[in-house]
């Protein structure tokens, strides 16, 4: 299997002024194509810390895509420390980048050239140079021999900006797959939702224990998209990898039955939305804890306009009695958090919108506002359907408000899914 080692260089990384978009459309990439990432790194601007860490990547992987520091300022010294590394004895102009450098540079009316922007043409002449149609910063490959590191190695360095590093990744690929005989890796992620990480490995778990060698479990839980279990298969050829995936989905889907609602990048607002457009059915939200968060999910997905009719977000208990028709007693008797409360938001939502379905929340989103009887983390939801209406509360024990609500709103779409399983 060949092995790759992603490594992110500049200190604006370590220090979270920016994050790393890079590393995971570089890993996406490399593992279409059968290469499996190992290791990503990141290293600050300085020439030791450069060398020790790419060193260390070319020992364990054999490829090294490395990213930032290409600039034209005095710090972005990338360039040069790989071509100490890799034995360069002169810096050479690239032709090609200098045309592109010229043309980008007189379109933004920069001309002449200035000496620093003429030096990004120059690159170490240990390395093959892969034109940067979109930036000033020429990428670069560097092929390192077996007897380097005791295996044939490939690196590659790419501009830290993310459209111009993503603009490279083709022709990184190419040369990849000129240079190694690579092996096909399969991926088949799973959603499931409803039952907790752990709850979930304990009723898998004689499962995945039977599972074949040469595949590879990984839990990858989500408040909002629920735990995502990912089966990796190596080193095999595409129908059996397919076929061995295939059957090992269909026999986990007999444990844990509902709980799976889709695959791959599905979320619980598409999948929804797609049983709502085959059933031509329609849904609304009245939401007082989500504060719009459970419509936003909605209308997130293209074509949502076909299914998603609208929302009230009944913040006040005025606006849920005077535009939901929730009864004044019943959050006199039992509060705004309660079942009697949630049911009568849903079913006014489902009246007034004129939908086939309503989803309502009432909670305590928290970090204040709880009780001993209703702490933060509490939420009632109701779902109304054409032949009843039915609620459920949850309690997610935690203070952090954006958290829980990303859990209320999920939590409700999940009972909707259920519900139109039913139907």
């Amino acid at each position: 299997m060949v092995t790759a080692t992603i490594c992110t260089i500049g200190d604006e990384i370590l220090i979270g002024q920016i994050v790393d978009t890079n590393s995971s459309k570089i890993s996406t990439a490399l593992n279409s194509i059968g290469v499996k990432v190992v290791s990503m790194v990141s290293t600050s601007d300085t020439e030791e810390d450069i060398i020790n860490t790419v060193e260390n990547a070319l020992r364990t992987s054999n490829v090294v895509v490395i990213t930032g520091g290409l600039g034209p300022t005095k710090d972005d010294i990338t360039k040069k420390t790989l071509g100490k590394l890799t034995g360069a004895t002169a810096d050479v102009e690239s032709k090609v980048q200098l045309e592109i450098i010229t043309r980008i540079l007189s379109a933004r009316g920069m001309v002449p050239l200035s000496p620093l922007n003429k030096a990004q043409a120059l690159v170490p002449d240990s390395c093959k140079v892969i034109p940067n149609e979109f930036g000033t910063a020429p990428c670069m490959e560097f092929e390192i021999p077996q007897e380097r590191y005791g295996h044939p190695a490939l690196m590659f360095s790419l501009p830290g900006v993310p459209f111009e590093a993503e603009a490279a990744i083709p022709k990184v690929l190419e040369s990849i797959q000129a240079h190694f005989k690579l092996e096909k890796i399969f991926h088949k992620t799973i959603c499931t939702f409803g039952i907790p990480e752990s709850t979930l490995a304990q009723q898998i778990e004689q499962w995945e224990d039977n599972l074949p060698e040469n595949i590879h479990l990984a839990y990858l839980p989500n408040p909002v998209l629920g735990v995502r279990l990912r089966l990796s298969i190596y080193g095999v050829d595409e129908l059996q990898g397919l076929q061995e995936l295939a059957e090992n989905q269909a026999s986990l889907k007999e444990i844990i039955g509902d709980a799976i609602y889709g695959e791959g990048t599905d979320s619980l607002q598409k999948v929804i939305g797609n049983m709502l457009k085959e059933k031509g059915q329609t849904v609304g939200v009245a939401e007082s804890c989500t504060g719009g968060f459970l419509a936003s999910l909605f209308t997130s997905q293209p074509g949502s306009s076909a299914y998603f009719y609208g929302g009230i977000i009944s913040y006040d208990n005025s606006v849920k009695t005077n535009t939901l028709g929730v009864e004044k007693e019943v959050i006199k008797k039992y509060g705004a958090v309660s079942r009697e409360c949630a049911e009568q938001m849903a079913a006014g939502a489902r009246r007034v919108l004129g939908t086939d379905y309503a989803i309502a929340t009432t909670g305590i989103a928290g970090p204040d506002g709880g009780t001993p009887e209703k702490p933060a983390g509490t939420v009632w939801v109701a779902v109304a359907t054409p032949q009843e209406v039915i609620s459920r509360k949850f309690s997610f024990n935690s203070t952090r408000r954006n958290i829980n609500i990303e859990r209320f709103a999920s939590n409700a779409l999940n009972m909707l899914r259920l519900q139109l399983n039913k139907q």
